[in-house]
């Protein structure tokens, strides 16, 4: 059997795994546009999935056993979606299961029903690509690995078993950087990994912070040794104590197997806290001693086991004001940032944009079967006016829904309306890489929405009426070369 995670409710992976493109999926679920849009977006990296709506079709469904991996909706409603699991088990026993579904709650029931590892709705398309690879990766049927600490001990049998390293994608590696903040965080981040030092990743989401964890732990002496996501945010605490440590079978109601947990998992490689900030209270004092003492117990088993881990960990909270406010114990802030990195955002690093804006997009053609010829110089304009908040993981979105709907070699602002609208709606802000006149055109127009009157409006500026006057009359002629490509776009 593939391996288990138990209660694991959202893998956060390398945004780039990709699978063969002769590797077989099952979509299985009674909504058709949720299948067709699953069917959709999976078809770029494999061959297009067989999409099945009930358990009868499952039974008349050919060959069977050639598929690799199923996906299902745990949220069906003309059936149960438990009953067409456990069809699909007795047809395919050895067939690995992604579970959708909305809860976590609903994610253990699925577990528990035999599930192999569950996605929380709405589904990240790279998230479900990536987990899909790994499953079908697994899919050989292998006995259970015991710690090397563990072996002389008798353990009742256990479905989970630590996952190995998977091969790294050319993407996932750090993207070069022309500017001088992210240079400085990959330079100290090159010292750093070499060593066992707990190193704390901050910064706003999207920009990059697990891709550097990944990156921290291949420079690092465990490179050959497993590489552990744990998404804090997903779970109530008592699941998310169980993921991260493990249960005895009937420690808690749908607790029917022993795990031994993501830490004995990441034995001898990295545990990846993502998302920290999110951590429940109660589950801090455990991870505390963790870190101090390496040793944890498992829920519902008094022996405590020993750890050989690293832990790495990442948030978009500030810990500092989490800790004044009571929601993060202070002592676990100081043991997680004996190494803290700063990740820029994309605002802050504006010379980045453009270049990463073409790595994604050659790799997104190649995945796509096209090669482009780059942007064209209004796009490249436009990509440099976005504010990005959603930084590289915006970015990359954008620039492969551009590249699916460019009917030519090359990306041109046409394929960016929704970006080009959204720079249009946008004010700027003080301290943006953005020009003195676009600073001062909002200012002024956000004076003129408050004030009663143009001489008002003058004597808050600072300026005579007339020159006022003059301004907003050349700022209603002027023609951008946005508004002049839109407008051929829209004439053709």
């Amino acid at each position: 059997m593939s391996r288990v995670v138990r209660y694991a409710v959202h893998i956060m992976v390398p945004s780039t795994a990709h699978f063969s493109a002769s590797m077989k999926i099952l979509v299985l679920g009674d909504d058709s546009k949720n299948r067709r849009l699953l069917s959709f977006g999976l078809a770029a990296e494999t061959d297009r999935p067989a999409t099945l709506a009930s358990s009868g079709e499952l039974q008349r469904f050919p060959d069977l056993r050639s598929y690799e991996v199923a996906l299902l909706d745990w949220e069906m409603r003309g059936e149960s979606a438990k009953e067409m699991l456990a069809c699909l088990r007795r047809l395919a026993p050895c067939l690995p299961v992604l579970i959708m579904s909305t809860t976590g709650e609903r994610g253990a029931q699925a577990l528990a029903a035999g599930a192999n590892e569950v996605l929380l709705k709405p589904i990240e398309i790279e998230n479900a690509r990536a987990v899909l690879a790994k499953l079908a990766g697994a899919s050989t049927p292998t006995a259970p690995t015991v710690p090397p600490r563990e072996r002389t001990q008798s353990l009742p049998a256990v479905v989970e078993v630590p996952a190995t390293p998977a091969p790294v994608a050319p993407e996932a590696e750090l993207p070069e950087s022309r500017n001088p903040l992210v240079r400085h965080v990959l330079s100290v981040a090159a010292r750093v990994a070499p060593t066992h030092a707990s190193v704390l990743l901050l910064g706003e989401n999207g920009t990059g912070k697990s891709r550097l964890a990944h990156s921290l732990h291949r420079q690092s002496q465990r490179r050959d040794q497993p590489f552990v996501t744990v998404n804090c945010p997903c779970l109530q605490a008592q699941l998310l104590e169980s993921e991260l440590f493990g249960h005895v079978r009937g420690s808690f109601t749908g607790a029917v197997n022993d795990t031994l947990g993501k830490v004995a998992a990441a034995e001898g490689g990295t545990l990846f806290l993502d998302e920290i900030g999110e951590l429940p209270l109660p589950v801090q004092p455990k991870l505390l001693r963790l870190l101090q003492d390496r040793c944890y117990e498992r829920v519902g088993d008094p022996r405590s086991r020993s750890a050989n881990i690293r832990v790495i960990a990442a948030t978009n909270r500030d810990l500092k004001a989490e800790v004044a406010n009571g929601r993060f114990r202070e002592d676990l802030y100081y043991r997680l940032n004996v190494i803290s990195l700063i990740v820029p955002s994309l605002r802050q690093r504006s010379e980045d944009i453009v270049p990463s804006a073409e790595s994604f997009l050659e790799t997104i053609g190649a995945s796509m079967g096209r090669r482009f010829r780059g942007f064209s110089a209004l796009a490249r304009e436009a990509l440099q006016a976005h504010a990005w908040p959603g930084n590289l993981r915006e970015l990359r979105n954008t620039i492969e829904r551009a590249a699916i709907l460019c009917e030519a070699d090359r990306i041109d602002l046409v394929d960016l309306s929704e970006l080009v609208e959204s720079n249009a709606q946008r004010v700027p802000q003080v301290g943006e890489f953005v020009t003195l006149e676009a600073l001062t055109e909002a200012h002024i127009q956000h004076v003129l929405a408050r004030a009663d009157n143009y001489g008002h409006a003058a004597r808050v500026l600072g300026i005579d009426k007339a020159t006022l006057y003059r301004h907003r009359k050349r700022a209603e002629n002027r023609v951008t070369p946005f508004d002049a490509e839109l407008a051929v776009a829209d004439a053709s």
